[in-house]
């Protein structure tokens, strides 16, 4: 399995406050997500302000696409949504 963090389309904030980013898996694209609360208590950001939640992914992005690998390469290469516990 070839996985991917292409960075073509810059992090998101979603409805549900938590940051979307895009992977790619055997060359399909997809998107992963990482909760408020994980950006909170583990990459610092400050509030749940977009701008704070953006900064603190930025901040772990690389941490953030290792925990995003292992679950990929786990669930066979559906979309996640990363949490706390992954961390």
């Amino acid at each position: 399995m070839e996985i991917d963090f292409p960075n073509l389309v810059l992090p998101k904030v979603t409805a549900m406050g938590t940051v979307s980013f895009q992977t790619t898996v055997d060359g399909e694209y997809l998107w992963c997500e990482i909760s408020r609360e994980a950006l909170r208590d583990h990459f610092g950001a400050l509030s749940m302000d977009a701008n704070d939640l953006l900064h603190a992914f930025h901040t772990g992005r690389a941490r953030i696409e290792q925990a995003a690998r292992r679950n990929l390469e786990s669930n066979g290469g559906r979309p996640v949504l990363l949490m706390m516990v992954d961390f």
